[in-house]
């Protein structure tokens, strides 16, 4: 299950996507906190609908915004009005309370046998005395999460200035407990709801990736016996293993612009990093060493891979340039460095670090070459960075 401050986990699915393994529990990480969490006001939205719409709406949204202790949502009963429509604000009884946000929406059901639905919302600025945005959504009445995830993500957009995640979803490995023998791989929004099996087996999955479209997911099953690398179609559910190799087939990572697909093989022996040419589907070989060379992963601009490798001893990051082949050691403060993933800038590193024999999640600045632990738990694993680079899922 996930801790989100709440409870599953979930890969990205909207513009970005991003996956872990969940075999236990999952946390959501707040890696840079708010001194001081912006006030934000959501009046119940009117409704033409019954009133459990408008609830559904209300409570979705707040709990999006307060999940990573950016915002406080002031509740109803602490505001002194509650305006139907524009008109019907007046910013001093907002700045009295020291609301610095109001959202103010309305449903519509133009067709109740479809179960259509439009809804309407306003933010409005309370300090400036303006409004940021106006914006209307469609959907159904079936899914107002994600009409709410939805709105949820323009409101933080307008004031914070980058994407939100709330439309996120997470792809991960569940295994219920260690007397069951089935793992599962699922879907879910990142709230934790609404999750999906995609692919279920007696024998372990690892590994999940999304293709950068969103359509297709890579992972390995043991299925076989052995270790594969399958992609499956998101939506039709059909699926194809790679071409098996000797050895170990494991790690699967997508490229950026979904040609190549990044995986360790053993068929020489030593663990190396190939590309999965998915037009041509041939393997190419990027690493050779007697060393074990693990876990790679793109830059998002798709010009370097990240890895980890134990070449000099102890495991540690190493990055790769795809044009010249070159590579370079990027950790060295501790005997052990892995699961390395890039920032969406490229400016840092998310690894697990150890530190006096107890696993964190931390951060290396990749100008300064500075370390940073993030946690304070001590079995850290499978660290993954948020699309929009505020959130560490570990």
């Amino acid at each position: 299950m996930k801790k989100f401050y709440s409870a599953c986990l979930v890969l990205l699915f909207l513009l970005s996507t991003f996956s872990t393994e969940v075999l236990s529990q999952l946390k959501i990480e707040i890696t840079q906190g708010t001194k001081e969490p912006l006030k934000i006001a959501i009046i119940p939205f009117n409704k033409t609908l019954g009133l459990s719409e408008s609830l559904v709406l209300y409570k979705v949204i707040s709990k999006d915004l307060e999940s990573f202790g950016e915002f406080i949502v002031i509740p109803p009963d602490s505001m002194l009005s509650l305006p139907k429509s524009e008109d019907e604000i007046f910013y001093r009884d907002w700045r009295l309370i020291d609301v610095d946000y109001l959202v103010l929406g309305s449903i519509q059901n133009p067709s109740i046998e479809t179960k259509d639905i439009n809804v309407t919302y306003s933010l409005f600025d309370i300090t400036r005395q303006k409004t940021l945005y106006r914006g209307i959504i469609a959907g159904k009445t079936d899914s107002l999460r994600i009409l709410a995830h939805n709105i949820s993500d323009r409101i933080y957009e307008k004031i914070k200035g980058i994407s939100g995640i709330f439309s996120t979803k997470i792809l991960y490995v569940s295994k219920p407990s260690f007397l069951s023998d089935n793992y599962s791989l699922k879907i879910a929004d990142i709230d934790g709801f609404n999750d999906i099996s995609l692919f279920s087996s007696t024998q372990p999955i690892l590994s999940p990736d999304w293709s950068p479209d969103g359509e297709q997911i890579a992972y390995v099953s043991f299925e076989k016996g052995r270790s594969s690398i399958f992609i499956q179609e998101l939506f039709s559910g059909k699926r194809k293993s790679l071409k098996i190799q000797p050895g170990i087939n494991s790690s699967p990572s997508w490229s950026p612009n979904g040609r190549y697909i990044a995986a360790v093989l053993s068929k020489e022996g030593n663990p190396d990093i190939f590309l999965y040419d998915l037009k041509k589907e041939k393997w190419i070989q990027l690493t050779d060493h007697y060393g074990i060379d693990t876990e790679p992963t793109w830059a998002s601009n798709g010009k370097k891979l990240l890895f980890t490798s134990n070449r000099s001893g102890t495991p540690q990051l190493y990055e790769i340039n795809l044009k010249s082949k070159k590579i370079r050691r990027k950790t060295f403060e501790g005997s052990y460095n892995a699961r390395g993933r890039y920032s969406p800038d490229n400016k840092n590193l998310i690894f697990i670090h150890r530190q006096s024999g107890l696993f964190h999640v931390a951060s290396q600045n990749l100008r300064t070459g500075k370390i940073k632990i993030l946690t304070e738990t001590n079995l850290d694993e499978s660290p993954t960075v948020s699309p929009n680079g505020n959130l560490v899922i570990y």
